[in-house]
């Protein structure tokens, strides 16, 4: 199966987008303006560099030397692409950038075999730039190469077209691909958009991506796997009423849970009021708690294939750790985990990496070796603390724009979709090790 991989230029190869450097240092204009319109979507990129070509002046070798200068690119990027190059997978540069410093650069770093697609410049030093747009799109008009365009040429001649980007000239182009490796504004607008995404910040991760091979999962628990909200309102419906209070209605539970027990409560009671509320909120909830907790939709599923797969599971909760294994004791599945640490099973709860370290050591394995599974930004803070990769479910109280904010290495829709996450990227006779 041939795979390409098509990489974006400014800001995703290079540290810095190229582009805004030239301009800050040869243009004798407002550049700004321009820009401005552009990202405000009022002229398309090749409007904006058929004006920037006329107030852009500077000879030729002193270009040259500038971006010479400034020849910063991913510290990850050679590694990544001699790792694709020694497996047959393709990487190729598609930019809506200039290609004279693309060129430039690449021969810098010695990669000038990579094949690119950009605009063509050519200085004529006092005159400025002429710029010429040999992958413009006159269907769409707003990019000088419409990256859209090439994704589907290289579908004609590859069966996977994955993507990596990091800008508003790359949202088209991740639209088609099958895959995409996204940063920045386009990560943003991927989650938006509800694009498959992965987030990086180098091409270190994503050969990581490429190279890992899933053997554990650990999950969350409430949220994530299962849901006993009104296990949990009839604990805290005991507490209110033993202070005299008046609780919320039911249906507002989700928005006042916290990170923890003492977080829900925090809201409502004193410090010493929470010492004492808390045993009885338990008691409620553990005489409840087990007919109360019920699976989110594909759990079971889930939990099913993981385990026919051979993958490693085990639980990272802040409930009260018998809480945890008594609810998938009752659901018939505890069996299938390598742990189930809970509150009071480690020194701190979440977000401290104690818990997930603990299931790695039940699991003996390292932490690059399992990715994480939660559904809010305390889990995805947790699974960074602990050094494993996070898939944030939108489960939970969450939206993908809230989570998003964390930036966790993927957002799935659904426990279903984990099935297909935890796969490697690549096909399996493209073996990465």
């Amino acid at each position: 199966m041939k795979v390409v991989i098509l990489c974006d230029f400014d800001g995703t190869i290079s540290v810095t987008d190229m582009g805004y450097l030239l301009l800050n240092r040869f243009s004798r204009g407002d550049w700004e303006a321009i820009d401005q319109a552009f990202c405000a979507g009022k002229i398309g990129s090749r409007e904006a560099y058929s004006r920037i070509a006329g107030i852009v002046r500077g000879k030729e070798e002193d270009i040259l030397r500038f971006i010479q200068d400034h020849s910063e690119i991913d510290p990850h990027f050679v590694s990544f692409y001699r790792h694709c190059k020694a497996r047959g997978i393709d990487v190729k540069i598609v930019s809506d950038g200039l290609d004279f410093y693309i060129r430039t650069l690449l021969a810098l770093h010695n990669l000038s075999e990579i094949p690119y697609y950009a605009n063509d410049a050519l200085c004529l030093g006092d005159e400025g730039l002429h710029i010429s747009f040999p992958f413009f799109n006159e269907e769409c008009g707003l990019c000088g190469t419409c990256k859209k365009r090439l994704v589907q040429i290289h579908r004609e001649q590859y069966e996977t077209v994955l993507f990596a980007g990091n800008g508003l000239s790359d949202r088209c182009g991740a639209r088609e691909a099958d895959f995409v490796f996204a940063k920045d504004s386009l990560y943003a607008h991927c989650v938006a958009q509800d694009i498959p995404c992965r987030f990086f910040e180098s091409f270190g991760e994503v050969l990581q991506d490429l190279e890992k091979k899933v053997r554990g999962v650990i999950f969350d628990l409430d949220g994530t796997l299962i849901e006993a909200n009104e296990a949990i309102y009839l604990g805290m419906k005991d507490a209110f009423e033993h202070f005299g209070r008046e609780i919320f209605p039911t249906e507002d539970l989700p928005k006042h849970l916290g990170v923890d027990l003492q977080g829900t409560l925090r809201p409502f009671f004193s410090p010493e009021e929470i010492r004492e509320a808390i045993p009885i909120m338990r008691k409620k909830y553990e005489e409840v708690y087990r007919e109360k907790t019920h699976f989110l939709e594909g759990a079971r599923e889930t939990l099913e294939a993981l385990h026919h797969r051979g993958i490693l599971m085990g639980v990272a909760s802040n409930k009260l750790g018998r809480f945890s294994r008594g609810a998938l004791d009752h659901l018939e599945v505890a069996e299938y985990f390598k742990s189930i640490t809970g509150a009071g099973d480690v020194p701190r709860n979440k977000p401290y990496p104690d818990m997930i370290r603990a299931v790695l050591r039940e699991m003996d394995l390292a932490a690059e070796e399992v990715v994480f599974v939660g559904d809010t930004l305390a889990d995805i803070e947790t699974g960074k603390n602990a050094g494993v990769d996070v898939y944030a479910l939108t489960t939970g109280v969450h939206s993908r724009a809230d989570l998003a904010v964390g930036k966790p290495k993927q957002i799935l829709r659904s426990l279903k979709e984990l099935l297909q996450a935890v796969m490697p990227l690549l096909p399996p006779h493209h073996p990465v090790s």
